[in-house]
């Protein structure tokens, strides 16, 4: 089951965030052996994709998943709530069966110096 947790972050504002993956009895989950990938859309039915998270996988035995967006990439983002997950797949099999690890929301809020 995937894991809620919401992202806030600023227009024009580099994003970093390491975000550690537990299992159901909140021990980190162990992702050798997995790739993940991630995303943010406007909404749940949202066809089209905001912006590709490019989740890396940090440290496969303690669940740790880096994300890094740069500041010209967040400057373009429009403020407002979207929605967002990150799940696994085997290494190299990308069709492969996938489990989401977190999901929520994921909002970005209005810069105010240029």
């Amino acid at each position: 089951m995937a894991t809620y947790y919401n992202i806030t972050g600023y227009q024009g504002d580099y994003l970093q965030l390491t975000l550690n993956v537990k299992d159901s009895n909140g021990s980190p989950l162990n992702l050798s052996g997995y790739e993940v990938r991630g995303q943010v859309r406007t909404n749940y039915g949202a066809t089209g994709v905001l912006l590709d998270l490019n989740p890396t996988i940090t440290n496969s035995i303690s669940g740790a998943i880096s994300i890094n967006i740069n500041s010209y990439i967040s400057q373009d983002l429009p403020v407002s709530d979207h929605v967002y997950d990150i799940e696994r797949y085997p290494s190299g099999i990308p069709t492969g069966n996938t489990i989401k690890l977190m999901r929520g929301k994921f909002s970005i809020l209005p810069e105010v110096t240029r």
